[in-house]
């Protein structure tokens, strides 16, 4: 899955590209052949963006969680064939494990199809060409070995195969025979294999005919015994048992090469329908471990959602046992967002970004309902940015370096998280360039979500104003003053819902009720108070 120039590797970072193309990576090779093809639908391309989305969800619906979990089991031990079938193309006549790879490839594939229903899949993986090579191939089944040429394949391999043993069984009698004199003729039960010890002391006279000493030692001696006219002849016969075994073997496997190589593109067809099959269930199991939706894909500038998650966060907060809060927002163009710290401003910027990656790849989003426009470039501005620049630039000025870069590309469709620009600089200032900032986009007909403190900036723009509600009421801070209590404390406290409001809301003293619940001293908070209300 290629994010191309969708977006750059920091806002890919931010939004959690990474982390969704992990939740939705196929299982085999085949898939993950496919799935480094995917690149993100255009504007333009609405249909068929939404088009798979709802397929996918429709699937998810429609089948079982297990049944997905089987069928994905299968796909992970499929064999790779791409090799085997490109040889075999080209000429090569296969080997014993080329064989087997093509007769689990073929079985696999059967199996997959009969765990899944053929309705939402399309056509079947298994075809004409699959079924002609499994065919082909049963007659090697052999689970212990994973294939063997058996005399099932041919009537004339299975004579050969018994001439040859039986030539064999005249070599072991023909040896045993020339053993057996050896070992009369030294005094011994019997002489076992081709090399054997004489003690210097068994020697009487000269050692029995056909018995060579390989190497002398003081106390004894280490012999061979040579092949006699009798057992040659066994060898001879043997030699020639196995050319024609070996040579109808051969034919066997010409044969069955011929078979493969005369379905190799059915097999290829095959390849691809199962790649395009790991694919789709995989997306499939993400939006059913994710509860995710199809969105209407729309032709503008825009993001709609309800109870909407951002879900590398989720997945987070579930590891750590703490609660997820969904968003909702309307976001048609331009738009300002302000409210607490710790208000999950930065989280609705993320939220916005990751469900445009989703509709962007056709798949479900994470929301109970989405309305999600295609964008030529998604881009994230302000706080989260790694350095790039080894520290020679000011934090603000890799914002305006980065800002700059954004409005210079081209990108009919633009959206553009905005997290704190010219956070850095004097209020004063930073308003007026926030401002400017968001009447540009509003001018380029950007879809924009611009995070800040600043007041008064919506209406200078004259852009939607939404807010975090914030906190609904103070908690006491925890005696111990133990982080994890005081940040449930900030939790149980916080009301995380997004609303539309006319105007600029009146300055709130929620930092400051932060700043007691995360443990400062009473008398500095009550200072604090005191000062604001100055």
């Amino acid at each position: 899955m290629k994010a191309l120039d969708l977006l750059d590797a920091a806002s890919a970072e931010l939004l959690g590209f990474d982390w969704l193309v992990n939740a939705v990576a196929p299982i085999s090779p085949y898939g993950t052949r496919l799935f480094s093809e995917l690149v993100p639908f255009r504007p333009g391309n609405e249909a068929a963006a939404e088009s798979r989305a709802r397929a996918i969800a429709q699937i998810a619906e429609q089948l079982h969680p297990d049944r997905v979990s089987a069928a994905r089991s299968l796909l992970e031990h499929l064999p790779d064939i791409a090799g085997v079938v490109a040889g075999v193309s080209m000429g090569a006549m296969l080997d014993d494990p080329g064989f087997f790879e093509l007769r689990l490839f073929c079985e696999t594939v059967e199996r997959v199809d009969a765990s899944l229903p053929a309705s939402g899949f399309g056509q079947r993986v298994a075809s004409e060409a699959t079924q002609a090579v499994s065919a082909a191939l049963a007659p090697g089944r052999n689970e212990a070995a994973g294939f063997y040429l058996s005399d099932a394949f041919d009537a004339d391999l299975a004579a050969a195969r018994a001439a040859y043993a039986q030539a064999q069984a005249e070599v072991d009698a023909a040896r045993g025979r020339e053993q057996e004199r050896v070992a009369r003729q030294l005094g011994r039960e019997e002489v076992a294999g081709d090399e054997f010890i004489v003690m210097r002391s068994e020697v009487l006279g000269r050692l029995p005919a056909g018995v060579r000493v390989v190497r002398e030692a003081v106390t004894y001696l280490l012999c061979a015994l040579e092949y006699g006219e009798s057992s040659r002849g066994a060898l001879e016969r043997r030699e020639a048992a196995f050319g024609r075994m070996s040579a109808l073997e051969e034919r066997v496997r010409l044969q069955l090469s011929c078979v493969v190589r005369e379905h190799a593109a059915g097999l290829g067809v095959a390849a691809r329908a199962i790649g395009e099959l790991d694919v789709s269930l995989a997306a499939v199991r993400f939006s059913q471990s994710h509860h995710c939706t199809a969105p209407a894909v729309i032709a503008e500038a825009a993001l709609t959602f309800e109870r909407a998650r951002f879900l590398p966060l989720e997945a987070e907060l579930r590891v750590a046992g703490r609660r997820y809060v969904p968003i909702d927002l309307d976001l048609r163009g331009a738009g300002v967002l302000t409210g607490p710290n710790m208000g999950g401003k930065s989280i609705a910027l993320r939220t916005c970004g990751f469900l445009a990656l989703c509709a962007a790849f056709g798949l479900p989003v994470p929301a109970a309902q989405a309305r999600v426009g295609l964008f030529d470039q998604i881009a994230w501005l302000g706080t989260g940015l790694r350095e790039r620049s080894g520290g020679l630039l000011s934090s603000f000025a890799r914002e305006v370096t980065s800002l700059k870069e954004i409005l210079t590309r081209f990108a009919p469709r633009l959206l553009i998280l905005v997290d704190e620009f010219a956070r850095t600089t004097t209020p004063h200032e930073g308003k007026a360039l926030v401002v400017a900032l968001t009447q540009r986009l509003r001018q380029r007909n950007a879809c924009a979500l611009i995070a800040t403190h600043l007041q008064g900036v919506a209406a200078a723009a004259g852009v939607a104003h939404f807010a975090v509600r914030g906190l609904k009421a103070i908690g006491t801070p925890p005696a111990a003053r133990d982080l994890k209590d005081a940040l449930d404390a900030l939790a149980a406290s916080m009301d995380y819902t997004i609303a539309v409001v006319g105007g600029d809301d009146p300055p709130h003293a929620d930092a400051i009720a932060l700043a007691e619940l995360l443990g400062l001293d009473p008398e500095f908070v009550k200072a604090a108070y005191r000062a604001l209300s100055q």
